[in-house]
């Protein structure tokens, strides 16, 4: 029996989500494995949907709930102190966290790693001599692939000099993890046009597309499906915590603007609502907690607007579901690049405080004018709707074999 350690990145939910998806399918490819999965956050979730799966839960934070929607994770001032020193390394690059996953892989007896850009869990695997897999939706860390000019634009006070500093070894730090992997698994879409960090030809690193299970959506108790609806992601990780309120009005804004011109529709905002006031006398706005089985909602209605977060973006290409991708600020420098491609592929963007376009696009995509666009740009981000049964495949290539590939 081999013993399999999942180490999702505790910084998103989306993390979870995919580790979830790929050890259920490993269990239903070879029900022999012993699955562990190390949890960090969102565990009054999580817990539940991991051991319902018959996957062993760690709960990294037992003493509390980790929800990382909630707070600001960078300043102002982007400048080695800030970006390195108090943000990367506590969440990416920590020593203690780097030695505690020493001691849990160790402790698990664990034949393999596969970590979700969960860079400590890899770390510590590396250094133990473990096989290790590297699922990501990043082809290098964030901040190397933002230009600063971008940064400056985003209204980021950058000192310069020590982010030129930062970005170098940053860049040697993943290449070095890129080395000492032995699979790479990412569903984010090779572009020659960005710069691509990964190279197709290189053996480890398999562009696989949706890492998506098919799955019965949540059933909502008292919720009409067969009402005309927009579903939109009111909250995820940010960087600015102002950012998340900035999403809220924005959205409102924009269903206020549209429902004048469009009329018999409803606005479901899914995620903690920081503004709830803006809401409270709309009663054509639907407010609902986060929950990650959200299959049957959107597949229900005709218009989604989502957050750019990789994740999600390659979910919602498997499902076929129209979007719009909001971008509050690019201060949300990690999601700057995700949004980029989007853009690039020719999908409906918006960013920014820009309701009276996120109004207008809406009215257009109902009016199938972005049909076309939208069905071709899903097709380069999910070439074929197998990135599962591809990604699980190539793992149990590398647990089965006695040497590294």
């Amino acid at each position: 029996m081999k013993n399999i350690l999942l180490a999702p990145n505790p910084t998103g939910t989306g993390h979870n989500i995919r580790m979830l998806n790929i050890g259920k399918e490993l269990l239903s490819k070879n029900n022999s494995l012993n699955i562990t999965v190390l949890l960090g956050s969102r565990q009054d979730v999580f817990t539940e949907l991991f051991t319902q799966a018959k996957i062993n839960v760690i709960d990294l934070s037992p003493s509390g709930i980790i929800d990382h929607s909630k707070e600001s994770h960078l300043s102002f001032d982007l400048d080695w102190d800030n970006m390195i020193s108090k943000y990367f390394v506590p969440t990416f690059f920590n020593g203690d966290k780097i030695l505690k996953y020493i001691e849990l892989i160790s402790k698990c007896d664990t034949d393999i790693v596969i970590s979700d850009y969960n860079i400590n869990a890899t770390i510590a695997a590396i250094i133990l001599g473990k096989k290790n897999v590297f699922v990501t939706e990043r082809h290098n860390f964030t901040l190397v692939d933002i230009p600063l000019e971008d940064l400056n634009n985003a209204g980021f006070n950058v000192n310069t000099e020590e982010i030129i500093t930062a970005k170098r070894n940053l860049r040697l730090l993943f290449n070095w993890i890129l080395t000492n992997t032995d699979l790479l698994i990412t569903d984010k879409v090779i572009l020659p046009e960005f710069s691509d960090n990964l190279k197709i030809n290189n053996p480890k690193i398999n562009f696989v597309g949706s890492i998506y299970k098919p799955r019965h959506g949540t059933d909502l108790s008292n919720f009409d499906y067969s009402q005309k609806y927009i579903v939109a992601t009111a909250t995820n990780t940010t960087m600015i915590k102002e950012d998340s309120i900035l999403t809220v009005k924005t959205y409102v804004s924009a269903f206020e603007k549209f429902s004048k011109k469009v009329k018999g529709y409803k606005l479901v905002l899914i995620g903690d609502i920081p503004e709830l006031t803006l809401i409270s006398k709309n009663n054509d706005i639907i407010s609902l907690p986060y929950f990650p089985n959200w299959e049957k909602l959107i597949l229900n209605a005709q218009l989604l607007w989502s957050h750019p977060g990789w994740i999600s973006v390659t979910e919602i290409a498997y499902l076929g579901i129209k979007s719009i991708f909001y971008l509050p600020s690019f201060m949300e420098y990690h999601e700057v690049e995700a949004f980029n491609r989007l853009k690039f592929l020719d999908l409906p963007t918006v960013a920014g405080s820009n309701p009276d376009k996120l109004s207008d696009l809406t009215i257009q995509i109902l009016d199938g004018q972005y049909d076309s666009k939208i069905a071709n740009a899903y097709h380069i981000l999910n070439p074929d709707k197998n990135g599962l049964e591809k990604a699980t495949n190539k793992i149990l290539a590398l647990i089965e074999s006695e040497v590294s590939i």
